[in-house]
């Protein structure tokens, strides 16, 4: 009952079935979430760090904040950072476990990314999605946000949750966000 028939590509398998025939648009006011831009991924020799992709992640982010803050957008800028091993969901990854405890340098955000944000939302959050259990979504009611972009790190994870939890109106900065390999960044930014 499978067919054998395969098309050319993923994306064509996704446009035969419609998916991307209707533009989605943009709203009238846009926000920026920065997601997990922190030293535990960005600094060279870091546990969870070591792809090539992530400076040039950052440095896009670097220079999309900076106009964006100078046209007063929104920026919502989370970062992972547990209290106790208790408050940790389960993860499979012992590097998270060991350097991402609130105070430890690996919860602290990467300073290319805070330079000039002294009025962006920072906070801390405990799942993948940046909006699981934390008052963003709240953030952008109250400022009017109807379009998010999306920035950050790792595309196959919590960019990934953070984007899905705000499909509905989101828009994703493709070359902004950073993943071991490139192929995780390439096909979560065409969803």
């Amino acid at each position: 009952w499978f067919s054998t028939a395969r098309p050319a590509t993923m994306a064509d398998a996704y446009a035969d079935r419609s998916y991307g025939s209707d533009p989605v648009g943009f709203g009238k006011t846009l926000g920026i979430i920065v997601v997990d831009f922190q030293k535990a991924f960005t600094r060279p020799g870091g546990a969870l760090a070591g792809s090539p992709h992530i400076e040039a992640a950052v440095e896009a982010t670097q220079r999309l904040l900076t106009h964006a803050r100078a046209a007063g957008v929104r920026v919502a800028v989370s970062y992972v950072a547990y209290a106790t091993l208790d408050a940790m969901p389960h993860w499979k990854v012992r590097a998270v476990k060991t350097d991402l405890f609130r105070g430890m340098p690996g919860t602290e955000l990467d300073p290319r990314i805070t330079a000039g944000g002294q009025s962006d939302y920072a906070f801390d959050k405990w799942g993948a999605s940046s909006f699981f259990q934390t008052p963003l979504a709240a953030y952008f009611t109250r400022h009017g946000v109807d379009t998010v972009a999306v920035c950050g790190c790792t595309t196959s994870g919590c960019v990934r949750a953070t984007v899905r939890s705000c499909r509905d109106f989101c828009l994703c900065c493709t070359h902004a966000v950073w993943d071991r390999l490139p192929a995780p960044c390439f096909s979560q930014s065409t969803a």
